[in-house]
């Protein structure tokens, strides 16, 4: 990590670091800053704690009213549906250029643009109630490719992480009362991935009597490695510490399922990862791997189909998932 000497806001750092000679510049930009306004609120709404929870209790609702599944069968809360209506209402009443939008809460929405956006709104959202940390994944696709990732960490303080141009970037937000604007995203410092060969950290989701032998020897191989178990629910988060302190995070397979959405949160976290030096490699359930250049890209004509894929992964330090070879 090197720390920068000057202070920076997120909209003056855009058109520093971007090129001039990079298409639809000033759409990425408009996308970017965005996103990050949408923030504000998001973050509003999660100090105040007012949880699905609470709403049911203040209006005297034992049930929730309807039924309110994402697509992926999974109870919905009311930070999930009001974040998700939070950054849709952003992108669009900023005339966003772009060619869909997906999330995991709605049906993607196609445009006449050039950026294809995926969103997972609250991740970790389930964390909420008992007040741990979550976060904002965002993808932003041109041409078939992921051009820019950021997430956005609703912690102790909260702070943004942009992938673009070959440079991983920290932001903290400003939150004196004259400074309550995205533009008031202050740069932090430049990222590196560490990459330790033991003593790291290690984030493995999901229910080991499920996992495959080598999954099984894989975990066993990091505590022998002295990895210390950090898993907290929130990917975002457990991927923030990885890229600050080093290891890998995994969701593997559960009966042959995925939990994580491949294009909503693995892959603009790997873009991320990929991006600091890092590594990512998806498994099957025949422990199979596959990098992230063999995955099908994400575009306006393919979006309704695949939009929705899971799968099992791992990401984080170079060394820490080749390990998965080793074993």
């Amino acid at each position: 990590m090197s720390y920068s000497s000057e202070t920076l806001k997120l909209s003056k750092f855009l058109e520093k670091n971007l090129p001039r000679y990079l298409p639809n510049k000033g759409g990425l930009i408009n996308l970017i800053e965005r996103i990050a306004e949408a923030s504000l609120p998001i973050r509003g709404l999660l100090e105040k704690g007012i949880t699905s929870r609470e709403i049911h209790l203040r209006m005297n609702i034992d049930e929730p009213i309807e039924d309110t599944k994402n697509i992926y069968d999974e109870q919905q809360i009311h930070e999930d549906i009001l974040t998700h209506s939070i950054i849709l209402k952003s992108l669009q009443e900023g005339n966003a250029d772009y060619s869909f939008i997906a999330s995991e809460e709605a049906s993607p929405i196609l445009g006449k643009g050039n950026f294809g956006i995926t969103i997972d709104p609250v991740d970790g959202s389930s964390n909420v109630e008992v007040n741990r940390t979550v976060g904002t994944i965002v993808g932003i696709w041109e041409n078939e490719q992921i051009v820019c990732a950021l997430y956005i960490l609703y912690g102790i303080f909260t702070n943004l992480i942009l992938a673009v141009n070959g440079k991983v970037s920290e932001f903290v937000l400003d939150t004196t009362p004259y400074s309550m604007t995205f533009y008031h995203y202050v740069f932090h410092d430049y990222l590196s991935m560490p990459d330790p060969k033991e003593a790291a950290i290690r984030c493995i989701g999901g229910d080991s009597i499920y996992w495959s032998d080598k999954c099984k020897k894989y975990n066993q191989y990091l505590k022998e490695k002295h990895f210390k178990n950090r898993y907290s629910g929130s990917f975002v988060s457990d991927f923030h510490a990885i890229i600050n302190i080093g290891g890998v995070y995994s969701y593997f397979l559960q009966k042959g399922k995925g939990k994580l959405r491949l294009y909503y949160e693995w892959l603009p976290l790997a873009f991320i990862a990929k991006t600091l030096g890092g590594e990512f490699l998806i498994i099957d359930e025949k422990d199979n791997l596959k990098t992230m250049t063999e995955v099908e890209p994400l575009t306006k004509e393919n979006v309704n189909k695949i939009h929705s894929v899971t799968c099992g992964a791992l990401i984080g330090s170079k060394s820490a998932v080749n390990m998965f070879l080793d074993v």
